[in-house]
């Protein structure tokens, strides 16, 4: 979910979402609202994925990608966080 889009800027969390959504409405419809790494834990908890399928990626000092795999085979799901 990080990069940059045509006018330079880091895409907002909505686009993410709005990218997502056309093959996988489903999950854009439970991810949509979420503001901050609570939503995602608790939401994790709901769908029961188990602590195995989370892996954390630090970008720099301040920024990582939390990573969770959300199906069967490689299907993942990133949020990046501050």
């Amino acid at each position: 979910m990080i990069g940059c889009n045509s006018t330079g800027r880091e895409p907002e969390y909505a686009e993410h979402v709005a990218r997502l959504r056309p093959e996988y409405p489903d999950l854009a419809d439970e991810v949509h609202a979420f503001t901050g790494i609570t939503p995602v834990l608790e939401w994790m908890q709901r769908r029961s994925l188990p602590e195995g399928s989370v892996d954390i990626v630090g970008q720099d000092e301040f920024h990582y990608d939390f990573l969770i795999r959300i199906g069967p085979g490689e299907r993942w799901i990133v949020f990046g966080v501050t």
